[in-house]
């Protein structure tokens, strides 16, 4: 009986975390994950192939990973979400981890894409918040993965990068 209130608790406790964090996207106080992206693509040479949003000290921050295949580095940023203020900057060299998403940003070079333009296109049906998106290259295919937040909770997506449709055969839990 105990385990079961726990389970009860910590699902509740999830679904109220996404609950909180959608009406906070709702109510407009930040600055739009894709505004800050945009930003990024224009002032900096490469990709970006991920994306994803953490707390830290209370504060909403954006973190960012911009791939440049020709320079073979890997720039990291921070950006406070609240205003879009740039806290940090890191630049370093891509490792062997790094290789399937360096794969992906040269396909999305190759076809003159930014990763911001890919998530237009993959969320365009959706009336959701982008809360990651991550590029990859697995059997052979480069994908965008995100994971949204809307009203009901959250879900993820996979999207094709070469041929810009979604992958209906990805199914996640």
């Amino acid at each position: 009986m105990r385990l079961w209130l726990l389970g009860f608790m910590l699902v509740s406790g999830v679904a109220t975390a996404a609950q909180s964090m959608y009406s906070m996207f709702a109510g407009g106080d930040y600055v739009p994950p894709l505004s800050v992206m945009q930003q990024i693509e224009k002032g900096f040479s490469g990709v970006i192939a991920e994306f994803h949003m953490e707390e830290q000290e209370g504060e909403l921050v954006y973190q960012f990973e911009l791939i440049n295949p020709l320079a073979n580095s890997i720039t990291r940023f921070e950006y406070r979400a609240r205003d879009g203020k740039l806290l940090k900057q890191k630049a370093s060299k891509v490792s062997a981890d790094d290789l399937g998403e360096v794969e992906a940003t040269r396909m999305i070079a190759a076809k003159d894409q930014t990763f911001s333009g890919l998530i237009i296109k993959a969320t365009k049906d959706h009336k959701a918040f982008l809360t990651e998106a991550k590029l990859d290259h697995d059997l052979g295919i480069s994908y965008l993965e995100l994971k949204l937040l809307d009203d009901t909770g959250k879900f993820k997506l996979a999207f094709d990068v070469e041929n810009l449709r979604p992958l209906p055969l990805l199914k996640w839990d």
